[in-house]
Parts: structure tokens; C-alpha cells; sequence
């Protein structure tokens, strides 16, 4: 119960924390970016929405999700976690942390659930405003009809989790990196450039996509803008051969992170 306490504590202590670099700035930012953009593309090009017989509801919720989870979702996790890290790593602030009566591994995953937190309250942001957006696009343009549609959200509510699922590799893998270098800028200059390849892999169609964990959020689903057909994911039960990945890069890499981190000499 003790233990369960300070853990709690600890997580406080790092959303304190995160409250003054403009991390939560980005939180609602890329939520509004990925509204606006579905929006006005569906504004624009309102007579693609209009499908006789077909749910609007569908299109405008894969196009967002769509946008989120293969433009947006790993360059705002790069960030995030480069940040998160880099406040400890800025000015020697690590040996002022590890002085607290807190263990060094308690508050290694407090930092994680927060940056973990952190993306899950974006998603939850942005299917939100994907919703808002939806209606005043209905209230401008009824012609659409969203509101005689089932918006089945519950329909797509597990695609974003299985999105969060599929960036927990590239999560491992950005916060190991953090931890290592001390710096901002060698974490967040190899996530980016993982993006950027991983996305060209992504949109190959190719089975190289599997073995690219920058490239997981791109291809766990089929958002319709590119084929994933011959890639080769394989489906175990609820989730795929993608997410089964990302999760067992992310349990190795934090594992990893965590044992050198307890190693380390802070003096």
C-alpha cells in the first residue's frame, strides 16, 4: 500500500512537471491540426461525403483517424518523450530527483504512465473534436445528413486503440534513446529520420514494413490512402502480427532502459 502511494506520488510529481514545457500545448494541438484538416477537406469536397446509402459517419472517422495515426501520432510521441526526458537531463536535474525518497525505478515508469496518459488523452481530444467538427459540418452542409447516421463510435473506438497499441514499440524505443543521451537532440533527430523512412516503408506494400517499428501505426490498419495487402499481417485473435510486435519491442527496450538506469552512477 505504501509502495502503491509513492508510485501515485511520483506520477503527480511528473505531471507537475510536464505542466511548463509546452508538451500539453502539443496535446491539444495535433488533436486540432488532425480536426481541421478532415474537416476542411470534407468541406471542400463535400459531394465525396454524399453517397447515397452509405454512412458519411464512416468516411469522415477513417479519414481522421487515417491522418492521425500516419502523419501525426510518432512525430508528436518523438517529441513528447524527447522533452519529458530532457527535463531531467537539463542542468543535472536527475540528481536532485533520485535525492527524493523514491526509487529510481518508480520514477522510470511514473514518467512512462505520464507520457503513456499523455498520448491517450490526445486521442480522446481528438476523436472529440473529429465529432464536433462532424456537426457543425452537418449544421452547414445538412445535405450531408450525419445526424440521420449512427456515428458508431463504438465501432471506431478500437481502431485508435489498436493505433496506441501499435506506437508502443516506437515509445520503447524514443524513451530508451532518451535515457541514454543525455542531449535533446540525438532522441529526437533518430526519431524523426525513423519516421520519415518508416513512413516510405509503410507505403510500399511490402513485408519489410514488419520489421520497421516507425512504420507499425502506419499499417495496423487500413486507413484507404495506400495498399497493405501483400505486407503479410497476420491476425491473432483481437490484435495482429503488428501490435503483437510493438508490444514485445516496447517490454524489451523499457526493460533494457530500466536496468541501465538503475545501474547508473548519478554522482
Amino acid at each position: 500500500m505504501r509502495k502503491m502511494k509513492k508510485f501515485i506520488n511520483s506520477i503527480s510529481a511528473e505531471i507537475l512537471k510536464l505542466r511548463y514545457p509546452p508538451i500539453l500545448w502539443l496535446c491539444v494541438l495535433i488533436p486540432v491540426i488532425v480536426a481541421s484538416i478532415i474537416f476542411t477537406a470534407s468541406y471542400l469536397d463535400a459531394n465525396s461525403m454524399m453517397q447515397l446509402g452509405k454512412n458519411p459517419w464512416s468516411r469522415y472517422q477513417s479519414g481522421g483517424m487515417g491522418i492521425f495515426g500516419v502523419f501525426l501520432i510518432t512525430p508528436f510521441l518523438v517529441m513528447l518523450i524527447s522533452t519529458a526526458i530532457f527535463i531531467e537531463n537539463h542542468s543535472h536535474g536527475w540528481k536532485g530527483v533520485y535525492s527524493t525518497p523514491h526509487t529510481r525505478s518508480s520514477i522510470f515508469y511514473a514518467k512512462l504512465c505520464v507520457i503513456i496518459g499523455i498520448c491517450i488523452t490526445t486521442i480522446i481530444i481528438s476523436i472529440i473534436l473529429n465529432l464536433i467538427g462532424a456537426y457543425v459540418l452537418d449544421y452547414l452542409l445538412p445535405e450531408i445528413e450525419f445526424r440521420h447516421y449512427d456515428m458508431r463510435l463504438l465501432t471506431f473506438l478500437p481502431s485508435y486503440i489498436h493505433v496506441l497499441i501499435s506506437t508502443l514499440g516506437i515509445i520503447g524505443i524514443q524513451y530508451f534513446l532518451s535515457y541514454r543521451f543525455k542531449g535533446f537532440l540525438i532522441p529526437m533527430s533518430f526519431g524523426i529520420i525513423a519516421y520519415i523512412v518508416g513512413f516510405i516503408i509503410g507505403t510500399t506494400n511490402k513485408p519489410l514494413a514488419l520489421y520497421s517499428p516507425y512504420s507499425y501505426p502506419s499499417i495496423v490498419r487500413d486507413y484507404q490512402m495506400f495498399t497493405i495487402d501483400k505486407i503479410g499481417i497476420i491476425q491473432y485473435g483481437w490484435l495482429n502480427s503488428v501490435e503483437w510486435r510493438s508490444i514485445f519491442i516496447f517490454i524489451l527496450f523499457i526493460i533494457l532502459a530500466n536496468i541501465l538506469e538503475v545501474r547508473k552512477n548519478i554522482s
